[in-house]
């Protein structure tokens, strides 16, 4: 007999017989290199040497849904500087970097809003994410390659930060209100002492 062909036991047949569906877990072929010899260590027994004592170790599993527990946030930057534009070939490049940190971390893009003044974009991450992490990795990524592919905004902000301090992230599937854009813009801009 085959040392590692197992043979169906009772329980597994009345579990069959009963319709319950488990899992079992068969034990792992034995390595060589740390295969002892199981004769010497089993005590003896009245049984003859044909005869082979075979352990079973059953171990049950319960499946759990996989239930998606997403939120959905639009979120909003600025320029730090009030005449640092979103205009032009810029306006191709940064919907797409967004993209990218956004497939990077798990998150799912949307929609993207690139205007002169702000973007703002609608991405759903998971429940366990806090927004103020998110919306510090997506803007010092986006402000590296912003400051790396434009040098023209770089020759003013001496930051390394494209972006105004703050951001706005507001739970919802929608763009935010010109309303509420407005009132974050003329508040960062207070906050920087520019009007």
């Amino acid at each position: 007999m085959d040392p590692f062909e197992y043979i169906t036991t009772e329980t597994e047949q009345v579990q069959l017989e009963q319709g319950e569906s488990q899992t079992i877990l068969r034990p792992a072929m034995p390595d060589p290199a740390t295969e002892t010899n199981l004769e010497e260590e089993l005590p003896s027994t009245d049984l003859e040497d044909s005869e082979v004592v075979e352990l079973e170790e059953v171990v049950e599993f319960e499946s759990v849904p996989q239930i998606s527990y997403d939120l959905t946030y639009s979120c909003l930057l600025i320029p730090r500087f009030s005449d640092h534009y979103l205009a032009g070939d810029i306006t191709e490049d940064l919907p797409r970097w967004i993209k990218e940190v956004c497939i990077s971390y798990g998150w799912r893009l949307t929609a993207t809003m690139v205007r002169p003044g702000y973007v703002q974009w609608v991405m759903s991450v998971p429940l366990t994410e806090n927004p103020a992490q998110f919306m510090r990795l997506t803007r010092q990524l986006t402000s590296k390659k912003i400051l790396e592919d434009y040098p023209r905004y770089k020759r003013q902000n001496l930051s390394g930060d494209f972006w105004a301090p703050g951001f706005s992230v507001v739970p919802g599937n929608q763009f935010q209100s010109l309303e509420n854009i407005n009132n974050f813009i003329l508040q960062t801009r207070r906050n920087q002492g520019i009007s």
